[in-house]
């Protein structure tokens, strides 16, 4: 394609080689001056808009590399699958996307490329991170002067104290000087490299700010759309280095000091050193942008948690779920508890007595969570047939309202603000109910019935085949994981509580681990078999606890 666009496309097919000089992004050719001219007052092309040809070669070669039309059929691209996150032709739609959900008009997902919401973050986190690096940079280079400064100041000290002692010091005072001139270039290329590191980053940033600028006024609406996603990922990595170089806003700089040995008066009988050269790593405040959005994520509150050996559970109930391989359950608020019944694909609802209220057909259900609508349940489903999804159930008429179908068999799931987080089989993915857009959290450690819930703050998810619980930030990275057997064996439910406290169901016992991760406790030992199943009720601090099979128990939390 990149090639095409230095001939005229007209000329070339009547065997004329003519150097282009405009380019038509919906042509999808190149044109010399003679053609364009004829492309300009043509009744069907004197809408398009053409640029000249230096301005389109300036553009990445990645983009100039997608196609405008289909490569197969080489007709216009017309179309949209939402399931392959593809465009196609008309044949195409016909012929491999029959059984897609969504195939839309591509003129309507593309049309505002530009001015879409992921575009204007890009340029604005690109705007953010290369500012970032540039205070960073400001920070380090001075602490390289500062580091100058602060051997200066010992090495004036060192001469004040060498007017009280004897030639006798020449030579250990000679070996503090070369320690303090060896330390301080240590520290000082230490520094360098993290700066010239900087430099490389904000100048590859730049770059990405050019490209970005060249999408915007060149670049046609489906070439911008078709790179929105893979800048967002590379900028993304340089992102998540800006703030690697931070501990919360702060800079780390390095500041040489040197601490004299107390019994300086008796130095010559006594004291074989000089004194102590220390290296100090003092936190500086960095005055980072960071967007609003960001902000609301990252200033909360700290939470104040309580000893884990305080920590216990009483039975309060035994339930007779009458059920086979129940594999999620919840509590309602009215007090009626919900269970899935996998194998033979039931959502059973029981009364706070224990009897049986009613039961829903579903094929294979696997977990159950309240939905933030009333008289709602979100239910997670893994169908063998690939007809994997999302069951929205309204409990007062009794009905499916809504089926969000999604490409991986669902397990574990949460709901959070209008959001709906999914352990699939082989990632965490966020789910937005209003748009039923998907993206991917993180693949780390998940597996085929793992389960997870957040508090708001992280993500806390089990892994049934890799042994574990993983502990993660919105953007998918992974805080802490435990894969000690002895704590946690082919974990299932997990639920955290305001506290910070987390629950999980680990081999027919319940295990509560604190908010660091590195303390567990088994509060729960008794009475459960195969246990497959588990919810944690904030409000009332009550637990549920179900076997796969027959039985349930309900637990009161005291946490003291």
């Amino acid at each position: 394609m990149a090639s095409a666009a230095h001939t005229c496309g007209i000329c070339d097919l009547r065997h004329v080689t003519k150097p282009s000089e405009a380019w038509c992004s919906e042509c999808d050719e190149g044109f010399c001056s003679g053609c364009v001219e004829h492309h300009s007052l043509a009744k069907a092309t004197r809408h398009h808009k053409t640029i000249p040809i230096a301005e389109y070669q300036t553009l990445p070669q990645n983009v100039l590399q997608i196609p405008q039309s289909c490569t197969k059929h080489d007709e216009k691209l017309i179309l949209y699958c939402k399931d392959h996150e593809l465009p196609c032709c008309g044949k195409c739609a016909m012929e491999g996307h029959k059984g897609c959900n969504e195939v839309v008009n591509l003129d309507d997902i593309v049309k505002n490329s530009k001015t879409s919401t992921s575009f204007q973050e890009i340029e604005e986190t690109l705007a953010e991170v290369v500012d970032n690096i540039k205070e960073v940079q400001k920070i380090y280079r001075g602490n390289i002067t500062t580091l100058s400064e602060n051997r200066k100041q010992i090495e004036k000290q060192i001469q004040d104290i060498r007017f009280k002692i004897d030639t006798h010091l020449n030579e250990i005072q000679k070996k503090l000087v070369d320690g303090i001139q060896k330390v301080e270039e240590t520290e000082r290329k230490k520094v360098r490299q993290l700066v010239k590191r900087l430099e490389e980053k904000e100048n590859n940033l730049t770059k990405y700010q050019k490209t970005v600028a060249n999408i915007k006024h060149h670049a046609s609406d489906l070439q911008t759309f078709m790179s929105i996603r893979q800048m967002e990922l590379e900028i993304s990595r340089e992102e998540e280095f800006t703030q690697s170089c931070l501990e919360g806003d702060k800079v780390n700089t390095r500041v040489i000091t040197c601490s004299m040995a107390e019994s300086i008066d008796t130095f010559t009988k006594s004291v074989q050193r000089f004194g102590e050269i220390v290296v100090e790593i003092k936190p500086t405040k960095a005055a980072l942008r960071r967007s609003k959005k960001k902000q609301a994520q990252i200033v909360l509150p700290k939470i104040q948690t309580k000893p884990l050996e305080n920590v216990t559970a009483l039975l309060q109930q035994t339930i007779q779920t009458t059920s086979g391989n129940v594999r999620g359950c919840c509590i309602l608020p009215d007090a009626r508890m919900v269970f899935t019944c996998y194998n033979t694909g039931r959502l059973i609802i029981i009364k706070a007595d224990g009897s049986k209220d009613f039961e829903i057909q579903l094929t294979r259900p696997v977990d159950v969570v309240n939905s933030t609508t009333e008289n709602r349940v979100i239910v997670s489903s893994c169908n063998q047939n690939r007809n994997f999804g999302i069951n929205i159930i309204d409990i007062k008429d009794r009905k499916i309202r809504k089926f969000i179908r999604v490409k991986s068999q669902c397990y574990g799931l949460v709901e959070k603000d209008g959001n709906l987080i999914i352990c699939t089989r082989s990632d965490l993915k966020i789910l937005n109910l209003q748009t039923e857009s998907i993206k991917a959290i993180t693949n780390e450690n998940v597996s085929a019935f793992s389960y997870v819930d957040t508090n708001g703050i992280n993500i806390y998810y089990t892994s049934l085949l890799k042994n574990s619980i993983s502990c993660c930030k919105f953007e998918g990275v992974v805080k802490w994981t435990i894969k000690d057997v002895n704590i946690l064996a082919s974990p299932h439910g997990v639920f955290v509580n305001d506290n910070g406290l987390v629950f999980v169901l680990s081999f027919n016992s319940v295990v509560i681990i604190s908010p660091c991760g590195k303390q567990s406790k088994q509060i729960i030992t008794e009475g459960l078999s195969n246990a497959q199943a588990l919810h944690y009720n904030k409000s009332r601090e009550m637990l549920l606890v179900a076997n796969s099979k027959e039985t349930a128990f309900l637990f009161k939390v005291d946490l003291k």
